[in-house]
């Protein structure tokens, strides 16, 4: 049986409307728009400062672990999407109460807004001094950064569709650059392997940097998941693509920057006498990062703004980003991964204990499980601050340490509800 798209329910939007069964498909959505989008600039600056902090081998630990916790959460996420075939928001509003849902979604979308105007930030500062150093010729961040909201803002306008025709063509280009960059370093890899590290990251704040680069992607994966017809194909391709094709290209990218001593692969490719293909591959890998975030929190936006046309609500979010690269967001890059990695896993966790726990009911828990879920989150969120500042210590990693206590709470609250 098919569901009728509603009126407003264009551009992929479905903001308030179950995905109608013929338009889901296979997992390669996911698979290409995840791991597309994790080929961009923020994934080469996030491994070449985890390696020069930590050093090759535990570094190497921190991206296997990040990735390995990001692909599990991302596999629950996606088989969450397309077994409700709700989006982020509608699976939000089905779990928390009222005003916890409400204020869940504009985190949500101001989130991944914030995400897209730091992408746009970076991108801007980063092209921009490649440009001038290819060229001869200084270029202003803005004069890369603003053109580049447009276009992006255009492709976003084309839904999904657009973005995974990108990751169709910059997963293989991403994957060949790679193979590039090791292939010119590779008589010098002994110099990655021995770089002393210089511990400006621990070891635990750079496992959370790695789940926090990616965490917005992973919480609104039911946006992407909702389009899949069978739940674990959802599953298996973030999986797949999390938790093998991130912690590779985090590895890889940071070879380079390592041996050159450059801030980022972008930067270590231009000294190498490759900085044509460096910004083509900036270019791909940031606008199908940014176009994701700004999909997903335009969609989050237009659940809470019914009466408004989804591309309007794109518009309005491009702004918004927009703003954001004016005031300069590049300069908060780390700490914003640092917060996202404590405060979005556990609402991850939460969803996809609720989508478990619910049965065929999952539009329709009552109020105390709503309640017990928002506690969940709240709980979860403090606990991985904490442990962030040092205050307590579970596992001495912040992002597993606020799933863990997401899990006890929820768990403990189901108890005492089926108890009752």
């Amino acid at each position: 049986m098919t569901t009728k798209a509603a009126p407003g329910a264009t551009l992929d939007g479905f903001a308030a409307e179950l995905v109608p069964s013929d338009r889901q498909g296979s997992g390669r959505k996911v698979f290409f728009i995840v791991a597309g989008s994790m080929c961009g600039l923020p994934a080469f600056i996030l491994a070449a400062r985890i390696f020069d902090a930590l050093g090759f081998s535990a570094g190497l630990a921190a991206v296997g672990i990040g990735g390995a916790i990001s692909g599990v959460l991302g596999a629950c996420t996606a088989w969450a999407g397309s077994r409700t075939r709700m989006g982020l928001a509608m699976l939000v509003d089905a779990v928390l109460p009222p005003v916890g849902a409400r204020a869940v979604k504009l985190i949500i979308a101001l989130s991944a807004v914030g995400w897209f105007g730091v992408g746009i930030s970076v991108l801007g500062e980063t092209a921009a001094h490649a440009l001038s150093r290819l060229t001869g010729v200084t270029v202003a961040p803005l004069a890369v950064a603003v053109p580049a909201c447009l276009l992006i803002a255009a492709v976003t306008l084309r839904g999904t569709r657009g973005l995974e025709r990108l990751g169709l063509v910059l997963i293989p280009a991403t994957l060949a650059f790679l193979g590039l960059s090791t292939l010119l370093v590779l008589s010098r890899l002994g110099e990655a392997t021995a770089a002393v590290a210089t511990h400006t990251l621990s070891f635990g704040e750079a496992v959370s940097a790695v789940v926090g680069s990616y965490i917005v992607g992973i919480v609104i994966q039911p946006d992407y998941g909702r389009f899949v017809r069978r739940p674990m194909a959802a599953a298996g391709a973030a999986a797949a693509a999390l938790g093998i094709v991130y912690p590779l290209v985090l590895t890889l990218s940071a070879l380079a920057s390592s041996v050159t001593h450059t801030p980022e692969l972008i930067s270590a490719m231009i000294l190498l006498g490759f900085g044509v293909p460096a910004l083509v591959i900036l270019a791909l890998g940031s606008g199908i990062d940014a176009s994701a975030s700004l999909y997903s929190g335009s969609l989050s936006l237009s659940n809470q703004l019914p009466r408004l046309p989804f591309a309007a609500v794109i518009i309005a979010a491009t702004l918004v980003g927009l703003g954001l690269v004016l005031l300069g967001a590049e300069t908060v890059f780390i700490p914003f991964l640092l917060v996202l990695g404590v405060s979005l896993p556990p609402l991850a966790i939460v969803m996809i204990l609720a989508t478990l726990t619910a049965g065929e009911a999952v539009a329709a828990p009552g109020r105390a499980a709503r309640n017990a879920a928002l506690a969940a989150w709240l709980a979860g969120s403090a606990v991985g601050f904490l442990t962030a500042h040092t205050a307590i210590a579970l596992t001495s990693l912040p992002t597993l340490d606020s799933i863990l206590a997401a899990v006890i709470v929820f768990s403990a609250a189901r108890f005492v509800l089926k108890r009752g």
